[in-house]
Protein backbone atom coordinates (compact mmCIF):
# COMPACT_ATOMS: atom_id res chain seq x y z
CA UNK A 1 0.00 0.00 0.00
CA UNK A 2 1.29 3.25 -0.82
CA UNK A 3 2.22 6.53 1.74
CA UNK A 4 -0.35 8.57 0.07
CA UNK A 5 -2.94 6.03 0.39
CA UNK A 6 -2.53 4.99 4.11
CA UNK A 7 -1.84 8.70 4.50
CA UNK A 8 -5.84 9.52 3.82
CA UNK A 9 -6.99 5.84 5.79
CA UNK A 10 -5.03 7.30 8.44
CA UNK A 11 -6.95 11.03 8.63
CA UNK A 12 -10.00 8.86 8.02
CA UNK A 13 -9.69 6.95 11.27
CA UNK A 14 -8.79 9.63 13.08
CA UNK A 15 -11.32 12.15 11.81
CA UNK A 16 -14.33 10.02 12.67
CA UNK A 17 -16.43 10.87 15.75
CA UNK A 18 -16.88 8.76 18.71
CA UNK A 19 -19.94 6.61 18.41
CA UNK A 20 -22.41 7.24 21.61
CA UNK A 21 -25.66 5.59 20.56
CA UNK A 22 -27.44 8.58 20.52
CA UNK A 23 -26.54 12.31 19.21
CA UNK A 24 -25.39 14.85 22.15
CA UNK A 25 -29.09 16.69 20.95
CA UNK A 26 -31.02 13.58 21.69
CA UNK A 27 -29.31 12.57 24.89
CA UNK A 28 -30.09 15.86 26.26
CA UNK A 29 -33.86 14.91 25.81
CA UNK A 30 -34.24 11.06 26.71
CA UNK A 31 -33.77 9.95 29.89
CA UNK A 32 -31.31 6.69 30.66
CA UNK A 33 -33.61 3.75 30.27
CA UNK A 34 -33.07 0.90 33.09
CA UNK A 35 -34.40 -2.69 32.96
CA UNK A 36 -37.16 -1.92 35.57
CA UNK A 37 -38.44 1.01 33.67
CA UNK A 38 -38.35 -0.79 30.23
CA UNK A 39 -40.52 -3.67 31.86
CA UNK A 40 -42.68 -1.37 33.37
CA UNK A 41 -42.90 0.66 30.17
CA UNK A 42 -43.77 -2.93 28.03
CA UNK A 43 -46.36 -3.75 30.74
CA UNK A 44 -48.30 -0.83 30.18
CA UNK A 45 -48.37 -0.69 26.93
CA UNK A 46 -47.71 -4.38 25.80
CA UNK A 47 -51.18 -4.98 23.36
CA UNK A 48 -50.54 -8.96 23.86
CA UNK A 49 -50.62 -8.74 27.69
CA UNK A 50 -53.25 -6.37 27.26
CA UNK A 51 -55.25 -9.00 25.36
CA UNK A 52 -54.91 -12.14 27.82
CA UNK A 53 -55.54 -9.95 30.99
CA UNK A 54 -59.13 -8.52 29.66
CA UNK A 55 -59.85 -12.17 28.40
CA UNK A 56 -59.27 -13.05 31.92
CA UNK A 57 -61.23 -10.38 33.29
CA UNK A 58 -63.99 -12.05 31.17
CA UNK A 59 -63.70 -15.73 31.71
CA UNK A 60 -64.48 -14.34 35.73
CA UNK A 61 -67.94 -13.36 35.32
CA UNK A 62 -68.70 -16.92 33.90
CA UNK A 63 -68.99 -18.93 36.77
CA UNK A 64 -71.74 -16.79 38.59
CA UNK A 65 -73.91 -17.16 35.15
CA UNK A 66 -73.04 -20.87 34.59
CA UNK A 67 -73.99 -21.56 38.06
CA UNK A 68 -77.61 -19.63 38.14
CA UNK A 69 -81.44 -21.30 37.24
CA UNK A 70 -82.49 -21.07 33.72
CA UNK A 71 -85.15 -18.41 33.42
CA UNK A 72 -89.12 -19.60 34.72
CA UNK A 73 -91.61 -19.52 31.93
CA UNK A 74 -94.53 -17.79 31.84
CA UNK A 75 -97.98 -19.19 30.21
CA UNK A 76 -100.98 -17.25 29.35
CA UNK A 77 -103.90 -19.26 28.14
CA UNK A 78 -107.17 -17.99 27.13
CA UNK A 79 -110.15 -20.49 27.78
CA UNK A 80 -113.27 -20.18 25.79
CA UNK A 81 -114.43 -16.70 25.23
CA UNK A 82 -118.32 -17.56 25.78
CA UNK A 83 -117.26 -18.55 29.20
CA UNK A 84 -114.50 -15.96 29.78
CA UNK A 85 -112.27 -18.05 31.09
CA UNK A 86 -108.68 -16.99 31.40
CA UNK A 87 -105.29 -19.22 32.59
CA UNK A 88 -101.57 -18.07 33.52
CA UNK A 89 -98.84 -20.65 34.63
CA UNK A 90 -95.38 -20.37 35.60
CA UNK A 91 -92.75 -23.08 34.93
CA UNK A 92 -89.38 -23.63 36.52
CA UNK A 93 -86.74 -25.61 34.70
CA UNK A 94 -84.85 -27.78 36.98
CA UNK A 95 -81.42 -29.41 36.24
CA UNK A 96 -80.34 -32.64 37.76
CA UNK A 97 -79.15 -32.02 41.55
CA UNK A 98 -75.61 -31.04 41.29
CA UNK A 99 -75.20 -30.05 37.05
CA UNK A 100 -75.30 -26.51 38.13
CA UNK A 101 -72.12 -26.95 40.75
CA UNK A 102 -70.14 -28.72 38.01
CA UNK A 103 -71.08 -26.06 35.28
CA UNK A 104 -69.87 -23.27 37.93
CA UNK A 105 -66.96 -25.78 38.77
CA UNK A 106 -65.77 -25.95 35.29
CA UNK A 107 -66.42 -21.92 34.61
CA UNK A 108 -64.43 -21.22 37.62
CA UNK A 109 -61.47 -23.64 36.81
CA UNK A 110 -61.66 -22.44 33.08
CA UNK A 111 -61.50 -18.59 34.48
CA UNK A 112 -58.13 -19.42 37.00
CA UNK A 113 -56.54 -20.93 34.07
CA UNK A 114 -57.15 -17.84 32.21
CA UNK A 115 -55.94 -15.57 34.47
CA UNK A 116 -52.81 -17.95 35.26
CA UNK A 117 -51.90 -17.76 31.44
CA UNK A 118 -52.06 -13.80 31.77
CA UNK A 119 -49.61 -14.23 34.59
CA UNK A 120 -47.47 -16.60 32.26
CA UNK A 121 -47.76 -13.71 29.26
CA UNK A 122 -46.38 -11.21 31.24
CA UNK A 123 -43.30 -13.59 32.76
CA UNK A 124 -42.40 -14.16 29.02
CA UNK A 125 -43.04 -10.52 28.00
CA UNK A 126 -40.77 -9.61 31.41
CA UNK A 127 -38.06 -11.82 29.82
CA UNK A 128 -37.65 -10.66 26.84
CA UNK A 129 -37.50 -7.06 27.44
CA UNK A 130 -34.94 -7.63 29.99
CA UNK A 131 -33.23 -9.99 27.53
CA UNK A 132 -33.11 -7.07 24.88
CA UNK A 133 -31.97 -4.85 27.42
CA UNK A 134 -28.49 -6.84 28.15
CA UNK A 135 -28.12 -6.95 24.37
CA UNK A 136 -28.04 -3.21 23.96
CA UNK A 137 -26.28 -2.99 27.26
CA UNK A 138 -23.10 -5.14 25.71
CA UNK A 139 -23.09 -2.97 22.44
CA UNK A 140 -22.87 -0.21 24.19
CA UNK A 141 -20.40 -1.47 26.59
CA UNK A 142 -18.68 -3.00 23.69
CA UNK A 143 -18.83 0.43 21.63
CA UNK A 144 -17.48 1.97 24.61
CA UNK A 145 -14.46 -0.17 25.26
CA UNK A 146 -13.55 -0.51 21.26
CA UNK A 147 -13.05 3.64 21.37
CA UNK A 148 -10.97 3.64 23.87
CA UNK A 149 -8.61 0.83 22.78
CA UNK A 150 -8.66 3.06 19.38
CA UNK A 151 -7.76 5.80 21.25
CA UNK A 152 -4.79 3.57 22.49
CA UNK A 153 -3.88 2.42 19.32
CA UNK A 154 -3.82 6.13 18.02
CA UNK A 155 -1.18 6.34 20.85
CA UNK A 156 1.28 3.54 19.31
CA UNK A 157 1.29 4.78 15.65
CA UNK A 158 2.60 8.26 16.55
CA UNK A 159 5.18 6.38 19.12
CA UNK A 160 5.96 4.41 15.67
CA UNK A 161 5.79 6.99 13.38
CA UNK A 162 7.98 9.16 15.92
CA UNK A 163 10.73 6.50 16.29
CA UNK A 164 10.41 5.42 11.97
CA UNK A 165 11.18 9.09 11.27
CA UNK A 166 14.67 8.95 14.14
CA UNK A 167 15.53 5.69 12.66
CA UNK A 168 14.42 3.45 15.66
CA UNK A 169 11.59 1.82 14.17
CA UNK A 170 10.49 -0.04 11.14
CA UNK A 171 7.88 1.31 8.38
CA UNK A 172 6.12 -2.00 9.45
CA UNK A 173 5.34 -1.20 13.21
CA UNK A 174 3.52 1.86 11.46
CA UNK A 175 1.45 -0.58 9.23
CA UNK A 176 0.84 -3.11 11.58
CA UNK A 177 -0.91 -0.72 13.73
CA UNK A 178 -2.67 1.45 11.24
CA UNK A 179 -3.76 -2.15 10.61
CA UNK A 180 -5.06 -3.12 13.95
CA UNK A 181 -6.91 0.52 13.53
CA UNK A 182 -8.80 -0.48 10.23
CA UNK A 183 -9.69 -3.70 11.89
CA UNK A 184 -11.35 -1.55 14.64
CA UNK A 185 -13.33 0.40 12.36
CA UNK A 186 -14.85 -2.59 10.89
CA UNK A 187 -15.32 -4.17 14.22
CA UNK A 188 -17.15 -0.34 14.80
CA UNK A 189 -19.32 -0.75 11.77
CA UNK A 190 -20.51 -3.73 12.84
CA UNK A 191 -21.20 -3.09 16.38
CA UNK A 192 -22.98 0.34 15.47
CA UNK A 193 -25.45 -2.13 13.19
CA UNK A 194 -25.94 -4.34 15.54
CA UNK A 195 -27.37 -1.49 18.16
CA UNK A 196 -29.77 -0.06 15.78
CA UNK A 197 -30.93 -3.35 15.11
CA UNK A 198 -31.05 -3.83 19.31
CA UNK A 199 -32.55 -0.76 19.61
CA UNK A 200 -35.50 -1.04 17.38
CA UNK A 201 -36.34 -4.21 18.79
CA UNK A 202 -36.35 -3.08 22.14
CA UNK A 203 -38.45 0.09 21.07
CA UNK A 204 -41.09 -2.90 19.48
CA UNK A 205 -41.16 -4.78 23.05
CA UNK A 206 -41.61 -1.45 24.68
CA UNK A 207 -44.16 -0.15 22.24
CA UNK A 208 -42.64 2.49 20.82
CA UNK A 209 -41.86 3.93 17.44
CA UNK A 210 -39.14 1.98 15.93
CA UNK A 211 -37.28 5.16 15.62
CA UNK A 212 -37.10 6.25 19.16
CA UNK A 213 -33.57 6.48 20.55
CA UNK A 214 -33.13 4.53 23.79
CA UNK A 215 -29.74 5.59 25.99
CA UNK A 216 -29.20 3.43 28.85
CA UNK A 217 -27.34 4.40 32.24
CA UNK A 218 -24.08 5.50 32.48
CA UNK A 219 -23.58 3.20 35.23
CA UNK A 220 -25.00 -0.10 35.67
CA UNK A 221 -24.74 -2.58 38.09
CA UNK A 222 -22.44 -5.57 37.52
CA UNK A 223 -23.08 -7.74 40.69
CA UNK A 224 -23.84 -11.52 39.80
CA UNK A 225 -25.35 -12.84 42.99
CA UNK A 226 -25.02 -16.66 43.43
CA UNK A 227 -27.66 -19.26 42.93
CA UNK A 228 -29.97 -21.22 45.01
CA UNK A 229 -28.90 -24.68 44.68
CA UNK A 230 -30.77 -26.22 41.24
CA UNK A 231 -32.97 -28.79 43.96
CA UNK A 232 -34.60 -25.26 45.37
CA UNK A 233 -34.93 -23.66 41.62
CA UNK A 234 -37.12 -26.66 40.39
CA UNK A 235 -39.14 -26.48 43.70
CA UNK A 236 -40.06 -23.10 42.72
CA UNK A 237 -40.86 -23.78 39.48
CA UNK A 238 -43.59 -25.88 40.17
CA UNK A 239 -45.66 -22.77 41.29
CA UNK A 240 -44.90 -21.33 37.73
CA UNK A 241 -48.54 -19.47 36.20
CA UNK A 242 -48.50 -22.35 33.27
CA UNK A 243 -48.02 -25.42 35.19
CA UNK A 244 -50.63 -24.37 37.25
CA UNK A 245 -53.29 -23.33 34.42
CA UNK A 246 -52.39 -26.74 33.16
CA UNK A 247 -53.52 -28.05 36.97
CA UNK A 248 -56.34 -26.04 36.20
CA UNK A 249 -56.81 -27.39 32.82
CA UNK A 250 -57.13 -30.75 34.26
CA UNK A 251 -59.74 -29.96 37.29
CA UNK A 252 -61.86 -28.23 34.27
CA UNK A 253 -61.92 -31.47 31.96
CA UNK A 254 -62.24 -33.88 35.24
CA UNK A 255 -65.44 -31.81 36.53
CA UNK A 256 -66.62 -31.68 32.63
CA UNK A 257 -66.18 -35.60 33.21
CA UNK A 258 -68.69 -35.49 35.98
CA UNK A 259 -71.36 -33.72 34.15
CA UNK A 260 -71.27 -35.59 31.24
CA UNK A 261 -72.06 -38.72 33.41
CA UNK A 262 -74.74 -36.71 35.31
CA UNK A 263 -76.47 -36.01 31.70
CA UNK A 264 -77.65 -40.18 32.04
CA UNK A 265 -80.03 -38.19 35.02
CA UNK A 266 -83.31 -37.01 34.06
CA UNK A 267 -84.09 -33.15 34.26
CA UNK A 268 -87.25 -31.75 35.97
CA UNK A 269 -89.80 -28.80 35.32
CA UNK A 270 -91.98 -27.57 37.82
CA UNK A 271 -94.95 -25.28 37.62
CA UNK A 272 -98.30 -23.88 38.97
CA UNK A 273 -101.41 -22.38 37.54
CA UNK A 274 -104.18 -20.24 37.63
CA UNK A 275 -107.26 -20.25 35.88
CA UNK A 276 -110.09 -17.53 36.43
CA UNK A 277 -113.88 -19.03 35.04
CA UNK A 278 -116.64 -17.04 34.82
CA UNK A 279 -119.78 -18.14 37.07
CA UNK A 280 -117.61 -20.93 38.54
CA UNK A 281 -114.99 -21.54 40.80
CA UNK A 282 -111.41 -20.27 40.18
CA UNK A 283 -108.93 -23.70 39.63
CA UNK A 284 -105.66 -23.91 41.11
CA UNK A 285 -102.70 -26.18 39.95
CA UNK A 286 -99.34 -27.50 40.03
CA UNK A 287 -97.34 -29.84 37.25
CA UNK A 288 -94.49 -31.63 37.35
CA UNK A 289 -92.07 -33.34 34.61
CA UNK A 290 -89.23 -34.94 34.04
CA UNK A 291 -86.84 -36.00 31.29
CA UNK A 292 -86.98 -39.77 30.24
CA UNK A 293 -83.15 -40.42 29.42
CA UNK A 294 -84.44 -43.54 27.11
CA UNK A 295 -82.03 -43.15 23.82
CA UNK A 296 -79.40 -41.37 25.66
CA UNK A 297 -77.40 -44.05 26.53
CA UNK A 298 -75.36 -44.81 23.59
CA UNK A 299 -74.97 -40.43 23.11
CA UNK A 300 -73.80 -40.81 26.67
CA UNK A 301 -71.35 -43.23 26.58
CA UNK A 302 -69.26 -41.66 23.26
CA UNK A 303 -69.80 -37.90 25.39
CA UNK A 304 -68.49 -39.56 28.60
CA UNK A 305 -65.36 -41.68 26.27
CA UNK A 306 -64.45 -38.14 24.97
CA UNK A 307 -64.25 -36.71 28.04
CA UNK A 308 -62.44 -39.21 29.54
CA UNK A 309 -60.02 -38.47 26.49
CA UNK A 310 -60.11 -35.24 26.70
CA UNK A 311 -59.21 -36.20 30.98
CA UNK A 312 -56.26 -37.60 29.55
CA UNK A 313 -54.83 -35.19 27.23
CA UNK A 314 -54.85 -32.46 29.75
CA UNK A 315 -52.67 -35.02 32.10
CA UNK A 316 -50.00 -35.05 29.63
CA UNK A 317 -50.48 -31.80 28.94
CA UNK A 318 -49.54 -31.26 32.31
CA UNK A 319 -46.70 -33.72 32.17
CA UNK A 320 -44.76 -32.05 29.08
CA UNK A 321 -44.98 -29.03 30.61
CA UNK A 322 -43.94 -29.77 33.76
CA UNK A 323 -40.73 -31.57 31.00
CA UNK A 324 -40.79 -28.13 29.47
CA UNK A 325 -40.25 -26.34 32.83
CA UNK A 326 -37.81 -28.30 34.67
CA UNK A 327 -35.28 -28.16 31.23
CA UNK A 328 -36.14 -24.63 31.39
CA UNK A 329 -34.81 -24.03 34.35
CA UNK A 330 -31.52 -25.96 34.28
CA UNK A 331 -30.50 -24.57 31.03
CA UNK A 332 -30.91 -21.05 32.14
CA UNK A 333 -29.26 -22.19 35.72
CA UNK A 334 -26.60 -23.64 33.52
CA UNK A 335 -26.16 -20.39 31.54
CA UNK A 336 -26.16 -17.76 34.07
CA UNK A 337 -23.48 -20.31 35.98
CA UNK A 338 -21.33 -20.38 33.27
CA UNK A 339 -21.30 -16.61 32.43
CA UNK A 340 -21.20 -15.82 36.05
CA UNK A 341 -17.38 -17.50 36.16
CA UNK A 342 -16.21 -16.05 33.24
CA UNK A 343 -17.29 -12.43 33.89
CA UNK A 344 -15.64 -13.08 37.52
CA UNK A 345 -12.12 -14.98 36.03
CA UNK A 346 -12.08 -12.28 33.24
CA UNK A 347 -12.37 -9.16 35.75
CA UNK A 348 -10.30 -10.50 38.90
CA UNK A 349 -7.77 -12.34 36.83
CA UNK A 350 -7.28 -12.36 32.65
CA UNK A 351 -8.33 -8.68 32.59
CA UNK A 352 -5.52 -7.78 35.06
CA UNK A 353 -3.03 -9.08 33.97
CA UNK A 354 -3.29 -8.35 30.25
CA UNK A 355 -3.44 -4.53 31.37
CA UNK A 356 -0.46 -4.93 33.16
CA UNK A 357 1.04 -6.76 30.49
CA UNK A 358 0.30 -3.99 28.03
CA UNK A 359 1.53 -1.30 30.11
CA UNK A 360 4.85 -2.95 30.79
CA UNK A 361 5.25 -3.88 26.91
CA UNK A 362 4.67 -0.05 26.02
CA UNK A 363 7.24 1.49 28.01
CA UNK A 364 9.75 -1.24 26.92
CA UNK A 365 8.74 -0.80 23.11
CA UNK A 366 9.45 3.01 23.83
CA UNK A 367 12.90 2.21 24.89
CA UNK A 368 13.49 -0.32 22.42
CA UNK A 369 13.44 -3.26 24.31
CA UNK A 370 10.17 -5.08 23.36
CA UNK A 371 8.74 -5.32 19.65
CA UNK A 372 5.73 -3.92 18.69
CA UNK A 373 4.42 -6.63 16.92
CA UNK A 374 3.98 -8.37 20.18
CA UNK A 375 2.66 -5.17 21.88
CA UNK A 376 0.06 -4.76 19.01
CA UNK A 377 -1.00 -8.21 19.48
CA UNK A 378 -0.87 -7.67 23.15
CA UNK A 379 -2.66 -4.63 22.95
CA UNK A 380 -5.75 -6.39 20.40
CA UNK A 381 -5.97 -9.37 23.31
CA UNK A 382 -6.85 -7.19 25.38
CA UNK A 383 -9.77 -5.47 23.86
CA UNK A 384 -11.09 -9.05 23.67
CA UNK A 385 -10.81 -9.87 26.97
CA UNK A 386 -12.38 -6.52 27.69
CA UNK A 387 -15.14 -6.86 25.44
CA UNK A 388 -15.36 -11.06 26.37
CA UNK A 389 -16.13 -9.09 29.80
CA UNK A 390 -18.70 -7.63 28.72
CA UNK A 391 -20.19 -9.86 26.83
CA UNK A 392 -20.01 -12.16 29.66
CA UNK A 393 -22.11 -10.04 32.27
CA UNK A 394 -24.67 -9.37 29.41
CA UNK A 395 -25.20 -12.85 28.57
CA UNK A 396 -25.08 -13.67 32.75
CA UNK A 397 -28.12 -10.98 33.25
CA UNK A 398 -29.95 -11.75 30.23
CA UNK A 399 -29.68 -15.82 31.48
CA UNK A 400 -31.12 -14.23 34.86
CA UNK A 401 -33.82 -12.97 33.19
CA UNK A 402 -34.55 -16.17 31.46
CA UNK A 403 -34.12 -18.31 34.29
CA UNK A 404 -36.72 -15.85 36.66
CA UNK A 405 -39.24 -16.42 33.94
CA UNK A 406 -38.57 -20.18 33.79
CA UNK A 407 -38.97 -20.76 37.63
CA UNK A 408 -41.97 -18.02 37.53
CA UNK A 409 -40.71 -15.60 40.29
CA UNK A 410 -37.78 -14.41 41.82
CA UNK A 411 -34.91 -16.33 41.96
CA UNK A 412 -33.34 -14.59 44.81
CA UNK A 413 -34.64 -13.04 48.05
CA UNK A 414 -34.49 -8.85 47.45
Amino acid sequence: MGNKKMFFIMVALFAMPCYRGVSAAVAETVAPLTAQAAVAQAVAANPRLAQRRAEAEARTAIPAQAGTLPDPTLTLEPGRAAMNQFKVGIVQPLPYPGKLDLQREIARHEAEAATLEAGETLLQLTAQVRQAWWQLFYLDRALQTLHHSKDLLRQLVNVAESRYRVGAGLQQDVLRAQLGLSRLLAEEVELVGQRRSAEARLDALLYWPVTTAVILPAEVAETLPELPAEAELQGRAAQRPMLLARQRDIEAARSQRALARTDYRPDFMVGANYEWRNGEPDMQGVMFSMTLPLHTATRQDRAVDQRDAELMAQRLALQQAQMQVAAEVAAAAADYQRSREQARLLKNAVIPQATQTVTSMRVGYQVGKVDFFNLSDAQMMLYDYQTRYWRAVSEAGSAWAQLVAAVGQEVVDE
